[in-house]
This record gives structure tokens, C-alpha cells and sequence, in this order.
């Protein structure tokens, strides 16, 4: 993937804002970094399989270079494959920026290729891991940018608001911005917001005002799920996802909850006692959701913790047995998330299936 310089497009500052992504669209060749020692490879190697998305091209013509009129601005906690994020940047109208995470008292931001090992190394030693929302100054970059290039408003599309502060920063960002900021809090994660990022951008494409890309960011957001498998809950704990009485029983029995989102929250959808049934009931539950899914080739996404042969393992024999026309993305769960799951951490996200349809067991626990 070619690599952008991580720069601020402010237009009235050349301060540097961490963690910002631009998209290097016709005529904005990446400058190099501004700070020694530091990366300009913003779009670090992670392991992916996937689709190329379609609906979201480059225009070409004489309207080539003109502006989208409604941008689009997510985080990484998106989790969009890299080919993903080729064909939003080769149009105009899409900018990603970085979330830091705090590794053993050094702030990373996920643009730097070694920040997922260091993370990895980091939470096999027990060293304290956090992550911080992104700067408004980065997302505020990013919206003076489309505004000075002519698009007619942002819909800015985030993790969600009560797992990360990120909703928060986007609504001071957006202050003394001329143009609408429309926020989207996609009570998700990982390909979950992915997957509205993508329906918003294919919105924009096609010419919608900010009402229906944001209406379309949402709906896809909440008929994209999220099951989770995790190995431990102390991870959880220590980022504070779970309650330290929880924490501790669930540790006592040896249970492996499976976990899922409900309004943006981490829900308990059953809590098996060994690995070995969390795995079958995680494969299970995946499957039926992938069978019942509307869209005629929908997206199964497995994200990982530094196992990507073992989530392709899963993904492979789900989409085999269950939808073997499904497209199937391969993704590392991003560090932002990673920190607060930890290893061995396997999630699934399933396109196009109800609202809640992993999280309505039991919304009670963690």
C-alpha cells in the first residue's frame, strides 16, 4: 500500500496534528514527515483478506478532481482492510485519522508499523496498555480541509461514544467548522463501524445530501453485529470494560464469556465454562447469523489478536459450511481495541443481520 504522510491539511496552521490520515486524492502528492525518526508509512502492513468495495471508485472525466459534496471522516477503530482504504482514498471525500494508545508510558498511534507487536509484546508481560480518544485538533484538521476544498458538509462516523471519547472530541472538532458536521455514533467497532463507513461513503458517491449519508452509516451500523471470544477477562478489567467483581468470579469458574455490543455497550451473550465450548458455541452462533444474513454476498469479517492464520481458519470453515458466497475480510483487531480484550481475542462481525441479534440473551453482565 502506498504510503501517505501522516500531515495536518490545516490550512491556516502548520502544526503538527498526531494520528491524522489524510486522503491524498488528484494533485495532493504525501509530503514527507515532518518529524525525524518518525514514519510517514501511515497505512501500516496488517493482515488482510477481503473485497475490493465496489461502489466507491474514482471519477473519472472532467469532474475528475472535483470535491464529494458530503465527506466522510471516521477512526481507525474501524478496522478497514487496507484494500478498503485504497478505494476510499482514490476518490475524493475521505480521511482517516489515527487513535493513540499508550504503551508502557509511550504514546503510539496506529500509522506505526511496529505499534501492534509492541502492544502484543506489552500485554504478554502484564505492562499497562491504555488508549486515549484522538486529538480534536486532528479530526478539526480534517474538517477545515474539506471545507477549504468545496465539499458541502462532513458526516463524521466513530466508534462508539461508551467505549472511547472519540464522539466527544469529533463534537469539539467540529466548533468554528463553516460547513455542517454531521456526528454518527455507530454503537460499534471494528468492521461493525467499518461497514458504515463504507455504506456512507457509497451514499456520498452517489450524490446524497448529509441526512441519508449519516441515515446510512447508522442503518448499516446496526445490521452489522459483533460477537466476541475472549481467552481472560482481566484485560477487560484492567481497562475498566468490566467490573472487578465480575472479573473475578468469571476468572474462579474458568469461564470464556462470549461478548457482544447492545447500545454501544459490551453485553454478556453467554458465558461458557471452558475454551473449548466458548470456541463451538462462538462458531455456532457466527454461523447461523452468517446463514440468516440478508445481503445476497455478505460480509463475514473475523478479527484477531495476532492470529491471523487461526481467524482465517475460522472464517474459511464458517463461510464454507454456512455461505460459501459470503466475502470474507481477515483483519487485525486494531490496537485501540486490542488493548482491551487482549490476546487470543477472536471477533466476528456479520453483515446485514437484526439489531441486538447476539446481545438480547443477556444484557445484564459485563
Amino acid at each position: 500500500m502506498t504510503a501517505h504522510g501522516c500531515r495536518s491539511p490545516s490550512p491556516d496552521s502548520h502544526e503538527w496534528q498526531g494520528g491524522l490520515r489524510p486522503f491524498s486524492g488528484p494533485g495532493h502528492e504525501p509530503r514527507s514527515h515532518p518529524h525525524p525518526g518518525l514514519r510517514t508509512d501511515c497505512n501500516a502492513p496488517r493482515e488482510r483478506q477481503g473485497w475490493q468495495p465496489g461502489p466507491v471508485t474514482s471519477p473519472s472525466g472532467p469532474d475528475a478532481a472535483a470535491p464529494r459534496r458530503v465527506a466522510v471522516v471516521t477512526d481507525s477503530a474501524a478496522a478497514l482492510p487496507a484494500s478498503w482504504v485504497r478505494a476510499f482514498e482514490a476518490a475524493p471525500g475521505f480521511a482517516l485519522v489515527d487513535m493513540p494508545v499508550l504503551i508502557d508510558g509511550q504514546l503510539r498511534t496506529e500509522d506505526e508499523s511496529d505499534t501492534l507487536s509492541s502492544l502484543v509484546v506489552a500485554l504478554a508481560e502484564g505492562k499497562p496498555v491504555t488508549t486515549s480518544r484522538p486529538a480534536p485538533g486532528a479530526l478539526r484538521a480534517a474538517y477545515r480541509r474539506f471545507e477549504a476544498e468545496g465539499s458541502d458538509a462532513v458526516v463524521s462516523v466513530h466508534l462508539s461514544g461508551e467505549l472511547s471519547g472519540t464522539v466527544g472530541a469529533a463534537r469539539i472538532a467540529r466548533q468554528e467548522i463553516g460547513i455542517p458536521v454531521r456526528i454518527v455514533d455507530t454503537a460499534s467497532a471494528g468492521l461493525g463501524q467499518g461497514l458504515a463507513v463504507r455504506a456512507a461513503l457509497e451514499a456520498a458517491a452517489s450524490g446524497a445530501g448529509i441526512d441519508d449519508v449519516a441515515q446510512a452509516a447508522r442503518e448499516a451500523a446496526q445490521r452489522a453485529q459483533v460477537l466476541i471470544q475472549v481467552r481472560s477477562l482481566e484485560t477487560l478489567r484492567r481497562g475498566g470494560r468490566i467490573n472487578p467483581t465480575t472479573a473475578m468470579v468469571g476468572s474462579m469458574l474458568q469461564i470464556k464469556p462470549l461478548l457482544s455490543l447492545s447500545e454501544g455497550k459490551i453485553v454478556t451473550v453467554e458465558r461458557p465454562v471452558s475454551l473449548a465450548k466458548a470456541r463451538a458455541r462462538f462458531m455456532t452462533l457466527v454461523g447461523e447469523a452468517l446463514a440468516h444474513a440478508e445481503p445476497e454476498r455478505p460480509v463475514l469479517c473475523v478479527h484477531h489478536v495476532a492470529d491471523a492464520n487461526g481467524a482465517r481458519e475460522i472464517g474459511e470453515v464458517l463461510r464454507d459450511r454456512y455461505r460459501p458466497e459470503a466475502e470474507l475480510v481477515i483483519s487485525d483487531l486494531p490496537p485501540v481495541l486490542s488493548a482491551h480484550v487482549g490476546l487470543g481475542t477472536k471477533a466476528a462481525v456479520v453483515e446485514g443481520i437484526a439489531a441486538d441479534a447476539w446481545s438480547t440473551s443477556n444484557t445484564t453482565g459485563y
